[in-house]
């Protein structure tokens, strides 16, 4: 790796040569009070590379905290956000903990599809990091092994009292030294041994401690998931107000809102950050919440960055910046104290950790996501209940879904947003596609109240869908409960227009009343074909209802069918209670 030497007074110089060219956005530290943040120059001397740490990581700059993914307006539906205003920004002044972050967040807008406005801005960006020379109270970096970096960066500076050591990490790094520096010098033997004397001087100046190995993080995190009263001492204090994820430099999680105009006939979509210790973020529509407490929030927080992303990417997502303790108003956000308490947890209950084998991180990139949904029209509107109606849906460019059983879509209605419907009818019927939709939300409420001819929006298909190659050959048990048979209905007309393909099928269906069934010809239907067994159930019937079938949740079926479990592929589509008895 290059190496060069610049005098602090040239420095300066190659700093206001970028601030004047108007193609160059250039940001860098500057003071606000006794504070610091990331924020555009207008001069080399606002510039602080003597600072501790910054209010907000340098990610607002490619992850904004607001964002326009498209717009739209109701005669010519939505488009894509227009990047011609995207200039090549310099980044000055980032700590190697934030380096590190960005390549953590790399990794996670890469996986699957790749978020094409995190990484345009990204490309057009260029990292000019410094070595850390004062550091914050909290800051525990050197713990994480994030005091220090060796990629990740254009350029790196390291303060060498009348001058600076510049490391060349890319080409791109050079190429902005050589055009806009003068009186640029190689480094000799004694910069480059400077240089690792000051990165080592680092490890040693935090005030944080860790008492073991962080290698156990994950292991630590997995052994203590289930004792709630450990999370629940750590939480007491908790105000649930999220100021801790909302500055941590790993944080990725955001919110799609609309943002219509006064005519409601034009407006945007956009993304904000959101995080998981608020107590709406993991509420869906019908008012459940996954995890309604704090201290089940609280532990999401640790396990999310400790375990989960350990799992899915190889690395703890913690860089030990320490902005959630600094800004936590209650003290107690601090993950040094709460993984100290975690390792004598751990070890008081005699429990045996060992570093965990490094998973096999295999990452896999599709392309980019389209935020743009495709112009759609109703062609169908079908009442099936009183909660639910069949919508029979074509898209305006007349091309096909081409969907795989099991898959969904994302349903957009203009000026109210955007919610995910699993997609009812199988691939092989062509010209249009079905969705069955309760209306439970507001995006299915807006949706029930359009008409025949009225327009939408629509994105995907998406998620991985059934194996309908794999299930060839063999016998198949459906299991449907309540809504669970709008998505299984996909795969059960695939099988049924594919019948010789597929060995013994057998379905159960359930709901929780007569008047709830859901495709009731199609099941009667079923009910008469030699080549299917149907049975079906409620949980009860009211007075005033007819019912001749069976009374009882779904599970009562089970034992009236006789079948080989062995050589049986069970598919199971329902509320989350049915689970409990799927999984062993």
């Amino acid at each position: 790796m290059k190496m060069r030497v610049i005098s602090k007074e040239d420095f300066d110089n190659f700093v206001s040569s970028m601030i004047n060219d108007d193609s160059l956005k250039v940001i860098g530290v500057k003071s606000k009070g006794d504070k610091f943040a990331f924020d555009p120059l207008e001069s080399a001397s606002e510039l602080r590379l003597d600072y501790d740490v910054t209010l907000l990581p340098p990610k607002k700059y490619f992850f904004p905290q607001r964002e326009t993914l498209v717009t739209y307006d109701v005669a010519n539906g939505f488009a894509a956000k227009d990047p011609a205003d995207l200039k090549p920004t310099v980044i000055l002044g980032v700590h190697p903990y934030d380096i590190v972050a960005l390549l953590h967040m790399d990794e996670i807008f890469r996986e699957t599809k790749s978020d094409p406005y995190y990484f345009e801005k990204r490309k057009s960006s260029i990292i000019i990091g410094v070595n850390i020379q004062n550091m914050s109270k909290w800051c525990f970096a050197p713990q994480m092994g994030c005091a220090t970096v060796e990629y990740g960066y254009d350029l790196m500076l390291t303060d060498l009292g009348n001058r600076y050591a510049v490391n060349i990490g890319s080409q791109k790094g050079e190429a902005l030294l050589e055009k806009y520096a003068k009186n640029v010098t190689d480094a000799l033997a004694r910069d480059i041994q400077l240089v690792g004397q000051k990165k080592h001087e680092v490890m040693d100046i935090s005030q944080q401690k860790i008492n073991f190995e962080t290698e156990l993080i994950p292991e630590m995190l997995s052994k203590t998931y289930g004792e709630s009263s450990f999370w629940e001492k750590h939480a007491e204090k908790c105000l649930a107000c999220g100021s801790c994820v909302l500055v941590c430099p790993t944080c990725y999680c955001f919110d799609v809102k609309e943002n219509p105009d006064l005519t409601l006939k034009e407006g945007e979509r956009i993304r904000t950050w959101d995080g998981c210790l608020l107590e709406d973020f993991a509420k869906i529509a019908s008012g459940e919440n996954f995890r309604p407490t704090r201290p089940t929030r609280y532990r999401h927080r640790y396990f999310k960055k400790g375990k989960y992303l350990f799992d899915r990417f190889g690395f703890v997502s913690c860089v030990g910046c320490g902005r959630c303790s600094s800004n936590c108003l209650p003290d107690i956000a601090n993950p040094v104290n709460l993984f100290n308490d975690m390792y004598s947890e751990v070890r008081s209950m005699g429990v045996e950790i060992d570093v965990p084998v490094a998973p096999d991180v295999n990452i896999k990139t599709e392309g980019d996501i389209n935020y743009v949904p495709k112009l759609a029209t109703i062609a169908k509107k079908i009442p099936m209940t009183a909660k639910e109606t069949l919508f029979e849906i074509k898209l305006d460019d007349d091309s096909i879904l081409n969907q795989v059983p099991g898959q969904f879509v994302q349903v957009s209605v203009f000026g109210v947003g955007e919610a995910p419907i699993s997609v009812s009818s199988s691939p092989t019927q062509k010209g249009a596609f079905q969705l069955c939709v309760r209306k439970i939300g507001s995006v299915t409420t807006a949706l029930h109240m359009l008409n025949v001819g009225d327009k939408i929006g629509i994105r995907g298909p998406f998620g991985h869908g059934f194996d309908t190659e794999f299930l060839k050959g063999k016998d198949l048990l459906f299991v449907a409960a309540g809504l669970g048979i709008a998505p299984l209905r996909s795969l059960l007309n695939y099988v049924l227009d594919n019948r010789a393909d597929y060995g013994r099928v057998i379905v159960l269906y359930g709901c929780k009343e007569p008047r709830e069934q859901l495709f009731g010809d199609e099941m009667v239907a079923l009910e008469k074909r030699d080549d299917v067994e149907y049975k079906h159930t409620v949980d009860w019937c009211p007075e005033n209802e007819l019912w001749d079938g069976n009374i009882g949740v779904i599970t009562t079926l089970i034992p009236q069918i006789n079948f080989d479990p062995e050589n049986t592929y069970a598919i199971v589509v329902g509320p989350p209670i049915v689970y409990k008895f799927v999984i062993a």
